[in-house]
C-alpha cells in the first residue's frame, strides 16, 4: 500500500526537479545577456555608415557652360536682313539683335554674335554643331529643321507671300480669278537658295518651276524685270518691296497667303532643353507681341535712310 504512494509523489518530485533543472541555464543565459549588453562586448555588430549625399550640380549643363564662359554665342546670318538685323554704322541693331541682347542680359553675361553662315540652313548646321548657344536669324520652323534642333514659341509669326509680275499674271490668268489662278500656279517663281522656302514652294505649288536665287535682291530684280512670274517669301518681305521701292510697285502686285503660316523662333541645339525652357518663359514675359505692320512701322525711319540720296 505504502508503494503506491510512493510513485506519485516521487514522480511529481522529480518533474518539479526537472523543470528547476531546466530554468537554471535559462536564467543564466539571461544574465550572461544581460551582462554581454552591459560591457559592450568586442562580438557585438558595428553600426550601419550612412549612405554618401548623392552631388547634384550647381544647374543644368547648357546654361551652366554659359555662365562659366560668361558670354552667350548667337548665331546670326552673315548677310543684312532688315529690320531682323543689320549692320549700321554703329553697331549691329535689328529685331532678332534686340532680342539676343535682351536673353543675354537676363542671363548676367556678355553678347557673342558670329555671322560664318551664309544661308539659313547653314545658321541652322551652327548651332546643330553646337559652334553656338543658339540662333536667332529670322529662321523659320519647319519639320525637317525639327528632327535635328529645337525651336522655341515663335516671337513673330506671318503669312506667306507672292510677289508677283503684273503683266505676266494677267497672261496666266487667261480670263480666270486671280484666286483661280494662285491655286494652280504654273511659271518660274524665284526663292532664296538654302531657305526655308524652297520647301515651302514644292508643298504649296508643286506646279511652279524653282528658281534659286542667293540673295533675296536678286529674286525681286528677276520679277521686277519679267524674268520669273513671282518672288516667294514671308508677308513682310513681300510688303516692305513695295513700301521701299516705289518706282516697282507699278509692276509688282503682292498676294498674302491666308492660309499659311511662317513662324519665326530661336534655334537651339536638341540638347540644351533647360535653355529651351529659358528662352520660352522669357518670350511669355514680353508685353509687346510684335506684327508685321507693326515691324514695318517700328523701322519706317532705317529704310527711309537707307533710301534717302547720299550727299
Amino acid at each position: 500500500m505504502a508503494l503506491g504512494f510512493v510513485l506519485p509523489i516521487c514522480l511529481g518530485l522529480t518533474l518539479c526537479f526537472s523543470d528547476g533543472a531546466q530554468a537554471a541555464p535559462k536564467a543564466a543565459t539571461s544574465t550572461n545577456a544581460t551582462a554581454t549588453r552591459a560591457t559592450g562586448s568586442v562580438q557585438a555588430r558595428p553600426a550601419a555608415s550612412a549612405p554618401a549625399p548623392v552631388q547634384l550640380p550647381a544647374m543644368p549643363p547648357d546654361i551652366q557652360g554659359i555662365l562659366e564662359r560668361g558670354k552667350l554665342t548667337v548665331a546670326v546670318l552673315g548677310q543684312d536682313n532688315a529690320p531682323f538685323f543689320m549692320q549700321t554704322t554703329e553697331q549691329l541693331s535689328g529685331l532678332d539683335i534686340q532680342l539676343a541682347r535682351a536673353l543675354a542680359d537676363q542671363l548676367g553675361v556678355s553678347l557673342d554674335i558670329t555671322r560664318s553662315a551664309q544661308t539659313f540652313d547653314q545658321v541652322v548646321d551652327t548651332v546643330y554643331g553646337q559652334k553656338a548657344d543658339l540662333a536667332i536669324s529670322k529662321i523659320s520652323r519647319t519639320l525637317k529643321r525639327a528632327q535635328r534642333v529645337r525651336f522655341s514659341r515663335p516671337y513673330l509669326r506671318m503669312r506667306q507671300g507672292l510677289l508677283v509680275n503684273r503683266l505676266q499674271m494677267a497672261e496666266q490668268t487667261q480670263g480666270r480669278s486671280i484666286v483661280e489662278t494662285i491655286r494652280d500656279l504654273r511659271g518660274q517663281v524665284g526663292v532664296i537658295k538654302g531657305s526655308s522656302y524652297v520647301g515651302f514652294l514644292k508643298q504649296k505649288f508643286p506646279q511652279a518651276t524653282i528658281v534659286e536665287y542667293p540673295t533675296w535682291e536678286d529674286v525681286v530684280e528677276a520679277v521686277v524685270q519679267g524674268d520669273i512670274l513671282a518672288a516667294y517669301r514671308d508677308e513682310l518681305e513681300v510688303k516692305k518691296v513695295v513700301r521701299n521701292r516705289p518706282d516697282a510697285a507699278l509692276k509688282l502686285q503682292t498676294i498674302a497667303l491666308t492660309d499659311t503660316q511662317d513662324s519665326l523662333a530661336v534655334v537651339l541645339p536638341w540638347s540644351s532643353a533647360h535653355l529651351l525652357a529659358f528662352v520660352d518663359q522669357y518670350l511669355d514675359t514680353l508685353t509687346a507681341q510684335y506684327t508685321v505692320d507693326t515691324v514695318l512701322d517700328e523701322y519706317a525711319a532705317y529704310w527711309a535712310a537707307q533710301s534717302s540720296p547720299q550727299p
